[in-house]
């Protein structure tokens, strides 16, 4: 198909959009406000909750509840398992959360080391 031939004849092509994600603020947990958007933090998991699909993760100064879009990611987390959450801030300010996109295995990063170079 040539590239200006039309698809349906008497319609115009429609015009490629191409959407782009906000990047995600690397944030503390104390930190977090409800009017962010799309962050990522990082912590240790506390407690796990099956019956919503959901986990509280402490950064060591706050914890946060982190809401999973799909349940069998809790079968991959264990409680004390050192996580990063990719996702967009919910809530108002007395009660964030977190509508996570994506947690990663953060089991074997120097958090020390994570959060002089992320929060200098």
């Amino acid at each position: 198909m040539a590239e200006n031939e039309e698809i349906f004849p008497g319609e115009a092509p429609a015009e490629k959009k191409v959407l782009r994600r906000a990047p995600a603020v690397p944030v503390k947990i104390s930190d977090l406000k409800s009017d962010m958007g799309r962050v990522c933090v990082l912590g240790t998991v506390v407690s796990k909750n099956a019956d919503i699909g959901s986990l509280i993760i402490d950064d060591g100064q706050a914890s946060v509840l982190v809401l999973l879009s799909e349940m069998s990611y809790l079968e991959h987390l264990k409680e004390g398992q050192t996580v990063r959450v990719f996702g967009k801030v919910w809530g108002s300010s007395n009660e964030i959360e977190i509508q996570a996109e994506l947690v990663q295995n953060f089991e074997k990063i120097d958090r020390e080391l994570y959060n002089k170079v992320m929060f200098r």
